[in-house]
């Protein structure tokens, strides 16, 4: 395309007023700024933050012993996420920045409903709660212009990744398997474990390049994760580091309806069988369940299950995917089972967080455990079920599960239609069933992950399977 030099003035031109109205813009953003008025942040803090970080900012709202991580104490003036050097305080963008983006993967949700003006307000009644705020100014750090996409070297920043040890926490692979990873507490003395760095979206900080560079130019203050500026490694370097983790991260596929696809042919029973490539992949989020005591005891180590079903005129086969940091196959043993509400279920079991309960309906539950390898259906009426099978209505045909660099994949395959018992669940191209999985990791064996509820759809075509 030949280009006129009237067209590349204009061009220029044009060019140079989106920037002076950017940089005006962007000067007229921060003039606005509200100035502090400490009647309206405490009163914004009170509605939006208290019952979760508590009334004077120590971490003990009403909710707090239900989450994970627990919410911050701000009296501390220790904050995970900052653009500031290690003991200094963060900047007020760094708070805003947390108010209005949240933290994914905990229970810090974002606030962009909220007026900007209000959260100010509440950035700066945070800022009354620890007096490292008056003791000290936050410094920033000094890091590199980002190199992009095209000219990071992600080969030198998978080398970094091993010269630096990530991997004792993180994993080779970023599954969180890392030799290390059991052992960790924080400055509290709390469980924690590291983050699976191919879970992108559960990334507390951010998942672009330009945050993951911050954390480790930054570290993450009151957790094991140090900042790697005090060890030496340079901005340049970090952004190289941080293009490799991003290339860890699998994006997840969320849906709330799950098709399992039609084949004319024998289903799969191994996990790398080539007929799954037909699949249609879906991925649901875990929780671990909340203790009887209504607090959450131990950090979640399984975060996503991933399912992918194929079905014939006769038969539902299930491929299972989910990392578990480590390989436990006695007992305490690694379990999953998947869940289907039965047919003719009066009322409705709305999360299986609260199940069982007094009166509880069973629910039918295809599990299978690593102790034995074989998977079984049963009409449940607990969880254990999952790891001690105590009637079990049929032996389920499954292939050999396999366990590499900290992920599991399994298959098992059960009946469309079985003929008995009443409350097992069937399977038609007329109407949706409701599925969900439980999981159990043995190496954190006092906690118990579940999903959320997603539909099963099953195709009423079919496509031809042929065997190699």
């Amino acid at each position: 395309m030949h280009v006129f030099p009237h067209d590349s003035q204009q061009r220029c031109a044009v060019l140079l007023t989106v920037l002076l109205v950017s940089v005006a813009g962007s000067r007229q953003a921060r003039a606005e700024q509200p100035a502090a008025d400490p009647s309206a942040g405490k009163a914004a803090y009170d509605q939006f933050c208290a019952r979760c970080h508590g009334p004077s900012g120590r971490g003990d709202g009403l909710d707090a012993k239900r989450f994970y991580p627990r919410p911050r104490d701000f009296s501390l003036g220790e904050f995970k996420f900052r653009t500031t050097v290690i003991g200094t305080p963060p900047s007020d963008d760094d708070l805003f920045r947390s108010i209005t983006k949240g933290l994914p993967g905990s229970n810090m949700p974002d606030w962009p409903l909220l007026d900007e003006r209000t959260r100010w307000q509440i950035v700066y009644y945070l800022k009354t709660l620890s007096p490292i705020f008056q003791q000290s100014q936050p410094q920033a750090i000094s890091v590199a212009r980002d190199p992009g996409p095209k000219r990071a070297n992600r080969a030198k920043g998978k080398a970094l990744y091993a010269k630096l040890g990530c991997g004792a926490c993180h994993g080779t692979a970023g599954r969180a398997n890392g030799t290390a990873a059991a052992g960790l507490t924080d400055d509290w003395g709390m469980k924690i474990r590291p983050a699976n760095l191919t879970h992108g979206w559960a990334y507390r900080g951010g998942s672009e390049p330009e945050s993951i560079m911050w954390r480790f130019m930054a570290g993450i203050e009151g957790s094991g994760m140090p900042s790697y500026a005090e060890a030496g490694l340079t901005p340049e370097d970090a952004w190289h580091l941080a293009y490799y983790v991003q290339s860890l991260q699998e994006p997840p596929r969320w849906n709330m309806v799950a098709r399992a696809t039609r084949l004319g042919g024998a289903l799969p029973i191994a996990v790398d069988d080539p007929a799954w490539a037909a699949a249609e992949h879906t991925d649901v989020q875990t929780r671990n369940v909340v203790a009887p005591s209504g607090e959450w005891t131990d950090p979640p180590t399984i975060l996503k299950v991933g399912i992918d079903m194929l079905a014939n005129d006769h038969d539902i086969a299930f491929r299972l995917t989910w990392d578990d940091p480590t390989e436990d196959r006695q007992p305490p043993q690694d379990a999953i089972a998947i869940v289907f509400k039965p047919e003719g279920l009066e009322g409705d079991i709305v999360t299986l967080q609260a199940w069982p309960y007094d009166g509880a309906p069973t629910l039918d539950m295809c599990s299978w455990s690593a102790d034995t390898g074989a998977p079984a259906e049963e009409l449940a009426a607990d969880f254990e079920t999952i790891r001690s099978p105590r009637s079990p209505l049929r032996a389920l045909a499954g292939g050999a599960a396999t366990y590499t660099d900290g992920r599991w994949r399994m298959v098992m395959q059960r009946p469309l239609a079985p003929a008995a018992p009443e409350g097992a669940a069937q399977f038609t191209a007329e109407h949706y069933t409701s599925l969900a999985v439980a999981v159990f990791d043995g190496g954190n064996p006092d906690a118990r992950a579940v999903s959320y509820w997603i539909d099963l759809a099953l195709q009423s075509t079919q496509q031809q399977h042929h065997e190699p």
